[in-house]
């Protein structure tokens, strides 16, 4: 059924106002809508019936309200004449003849269900069709694989495109392949929200030509945010035990946890650490979980930190540059027991990057790879960096323990005092006249790097012999 032929069943009492043009749209459904952006409600082909409640009452916005209906793919819009209040300004008669979309007088006499049954009688077959559509819809849910599987076949099905987007971040979760359209074709996009609980938003493209029928998209903005919700709680999940496997790891040594969540083996083929904002770790972790990266990410040394194992760092790279990201990463180490001081290697390539958006700064290798040549380059570092507490004396040894243990445990008063076994004030003091006999803070970057690495010096090599 047209529009046309709606207008010359004489018992509907309906006549063309303007947009006459168009009398010829093809009408599958008769949708009432008094709600604000109706257009948001009433799908394509299909033609809106209102009292007026829902026509601003002022030019520019009844001239909004022609372009949006029409954007939408609405066939034509019929208005009951109940709002006394309600005029219809030649601007939009104007804008109904330009874009030739048909405005309707619907005597108020007429019942809209009156309307409403005789295109449903029309469009019969039509409904039978997205009955089918629905039915193979529910076939394509229940038999998917995975959440990226699951919207490749809905958007072959359905001839569109679909994207499912992370307000968070930006970037999509779940994306379909485009559209394939002919130069005479236009398409459009449009945004759907899910329900609160949902930090995403759907995105549909479709041909402007060939939109989808407001039955099916309710189903299939249903079986979507189904999909994403448990994709979302199962990244969520996945997130918490990778937080909870790299804090201890980082804090007690315990790799049990990371060789469960990474695979056992996966340090002999070597991992690196890498460090970036530390508000940034939900999200990293998150898409991270959905990208099928392997990886730990969490929290460390006030920053976000990941443990990646070397055959996912191209991937944790794109992630971090999608997302505008700066990072810094430490050497590769083949041992848990090296993960603490790659933490403090990728915290002070981070700094390297001056926060640069989606900077990729990898830690000077050829610091660390001193200790590996010879002792006497060691003891180098060692009196470079540790100045007066690399002596032989009881002040210098207090002082260089209370230092070491302090890096040890990742900066923690609590956990250093504890090992030390001293007041949090006296740690706080014997800190101080550390950073005072050195020149370097234990809170600056470069520095905790510097004394990182002494400190493995030390503790591979001990007092020099010399000094003794």
């Amino acid at each position: 059924m047209t529009i046309g032929d709606l207008v010359a069943i004489e018992t509907l009492r309906t006549r063309v106002l303007s947009g006459a043009s168009g009398i010829d749209r093809r009408v599958s459904w008769a949708h009432s809508c008094e709600l604000e952006e109706p257009w948001l409600w009433v799908g394509r082909d299909e033609l809106l019936m209102t009292v007026g409640f829902c026509v601003p009452k002022d030019t520019a916005g009844q001239v909004h309200f022609v372009r949006e209906l029409v954007a939408a793919g609405i066939a034509g819009a019929t208005i009951g004449g109940r709002d006394e209040d309600l005029v219809l300004s030649p601007e939009m008669h104007a804008e109904a003849d330009r874009l030739e979309f048909p405005l309707l007088r619907t005597e108020p006499a007429v019942p809209w269900s009156a309307i409403s049954q005789h295109v449903a009688a029309a469009a019969s077959s039509t409904q039978t069709s997205h009955v089918l559509t629905l039915a193979r819809l529910y076939e394509v849910a229940a038999a998917a694989n995975s959440p990226q599987g699951f919207v490749d076949e809905l958007a072959r099905l359905l001839g569109v495109q679909i994207a499912v987007i992370d307000r968070e971040t930006g970037l999509s979760l779940l994306e379909s392949a485009s559209l394939v359209v002919s130069d005479s074709e236009e398409t459009r996009i449009r945004s759907h929200q899910f329900s609160q609980r949902h930090r995403a938003t759907l995105e549909i493209g479709e041909r402007t030509q060939e939109g989808l029928n407001s039955m099916v998209l309710v189903h299939l903005k249903r079986v979507i945010e189904v999909e994403v919700d448990r994709m979302l709680l199962d990244a969520e999940a996945e997130a918490k035990a990778q937080d909870l496997a790299l804090k201890h790891l980082l804090t007690d040594g315990d790799s049990r946890d990371a060789e469960t969540v990474l695979g056992e083996g996966s340090i002999q083929s070597g991992c690196r650490l890498v460090a970036f904002s530390e508000g940034m770790v939900e999200g990293v972790a998150r898409l991270a979980s959905i990208r099928s990266i392997r990886v730990l990410v969490g929290h460390g040394n006030e920053r976000g930190i990941a443990l990646v194992p070397s055959e996912g760092l191209d991937q944790m790279r794109g992630l971090l540059r999608d997302l505008g990201t700066a990072a810094g990463i430490s050497h590769s180490i083949g041992s848990w027991g090296d993960s603490r001081g790659a933490v403090v290697e990728a915290v002070s390539a981070l700094a390297d990057t001056h926060n640069v958006a989606g900077a990729w700064v990898e830690f000077a290798a050829a610091r660390v790879g001193l200790l590996a040549r010879s002792e006497r380059e060691s003891r180098e570092i060692i009196r470079e960096v540790l100045g007066p507490l690399s002596e032989v004396s009881d002040r210098a040894a207090t002082l260089r323990e209370t230092l070491f243990s302090y890096l040890r445990n990742d900066r923690s008063w609590a956990r250093s005092a504890d090992e030390m076994g001293v007041h949090r004030q006296t740690l706080a003091y014997r800190l101080r006249q550390a950073e005072a006999l050195t020149g370097r803070s234990a809170s600056r970057s470069e520095d905790i790097s510097a004394l990182w690495i002494a400190m493995q010096a030390w503790e591979r090599f001990g007092p020099d012999p010399a000094l003794e």
